[in-house]
């Protein structure tokens, strides 16, 4: 008698299921999977094995006489364990690649591009959050003085951000003295991370003790303003159009609260910094979002890096029923991709 195996067939059933659902919309009936197998396997043990995977609470029919649906738990294990690796193709990659190497001279114009290839690629939403000056290069300085205790920096990282600031004084420094201080600056802080700056900065002071000293401490105390080194992050979101396409979401009451998750932005923003911590793409299935605005979607995340550092991150967003691995691989081209034209900006 033949030996089966079944927890393999009970996970080749679910595979199946899963991928007729997210190719079609339509729920899964025993008579589909049977003919996928070319009817190596029967209906009526089909629909033992399907009770089985209710019973699991992997697959759910949304009505009495209907097929099946994967649930998020049957969405997860199809992701972990049975999602074979997926490759974009040379057509897709030469799409993806003139839309992002086209000489962007800005990061607006980047992370704009950015965002909506993942989406024209995916044909769900893209998102892509702006580098951490923080986490960035820092390229420039200018230090330009408003009046007797106001100065005006403007900072310029290697990525393309370019921050203003006004900080307050109680030295009236010279204009003179402020060109002194940016052309020490640019020379001393350059291939450096914003992060590293202070440290840097302080560790110089405590190893002068000459005239340089004085001047030192003036350029700390400048820099010293809690605001100087931080930016609001921007979220670039694309794909709204590809969304709202979805059978999920023609439903009008849910699309606004969808898009409600994107005008408040906050925990999309959360999400995504949380997930910028770890290497690799990550996967967030429905109810594992705590954004109750998102919980019928899945996000795919990645981060992406300049010269080997972390600097930000972009993803996906769609419904639950997308097509992972293409989503994954395409999330995962598009983080190398983005790190590399990030470093041409001039």
């Amino acid at each position: 008698m033949k030996h089966v195996d079944t927890k393999q067939r009970q996970k080749k059933i679910l595979s199946a299921i899963v991928e007729f659902y997210i190719e079609t919309a339509l729920p899964v009936g025993s008579r589909f999977v049977s003919q996928r197998f070319r009817y190596s396997i029967s209906p009526a043990t089909i629909r033992n094995v399907m009770a089985d995977l209710e019973e699991a609470g992997l697959i759910t029919h949304p009505h009495i006489s209907a097929g099946r649906v994967p649930t998020d738990k049957g969405y997860r294990l199809y992701v972990d364990d049975l999602l074979e690796p997926k490759h974009l193709t040379k057509e897709e990659q030469s799409a993806i690649s003139k839309m992002i190497n086209r000489g962007h001279k800005d990061l607006e114009s980047l992370m704009q591009a950015c965002s909506k290839a993942i989406s024209v690629i995916t044909n769900v939403a893209g998102v892509v959050i702006t580098p951490r000056i923080k986490r960035s290069l820092f390229k420039h300085i200018e230090l330009i003085r408003i009046d007797s205790s106001r100065i005006l920096v403007v900072i310029v990282t290697a990525s393309g951000i370019v921050k203003n600031t006004i900080v307050h004084t109680h030295e009236d420094l010279t204009k003179p003295e402020l060109h002194r201080i940016s052309e020490f600056l640019n020379e001393e802080l350059k291939g450096m991370f914003f992060d590293e700056i202070k440290t840097h900065l302080n560790r110089r002071l405590l190893e002068e003790r000459d005239s340089l000293y004085s001047f030192l401490k003036k350029t700390v105390l400048l820099l010293s303003s809690p605001n100087i080194f931080s930016m609001e992050e921007r979220l670039y979101f694309d794909g709204t159009a590809s969304l709202m396409s979805c059978p999920e979401f023609s439903d009008i009451a849910m699309a606004r609260v969808f898009l409600k998750a994107f005008e408040d932005r906050q925990d999309i923003l959360e999400l995504f910094n949380q997930d910028m911590e770890e290497e690799g793409v990550k996967v967030h299935i429905g109810m594992e979002n705590r954004c109750k605005e998102i919980q019928n979607c899945s996000v795919i995340t990645c981060n992406y890096k300049i010269n080997q550092r972390t600097i930000g991150a972009l993803g996906a967003i769609g419904p639950t029923r997308m097509e992972y691995g293409k989503v994954m691989c395409a999330v995962s081209y598009l983080s190398d991709l983005l790190g590399e034209a990030l470093e041409d900006i001039d």
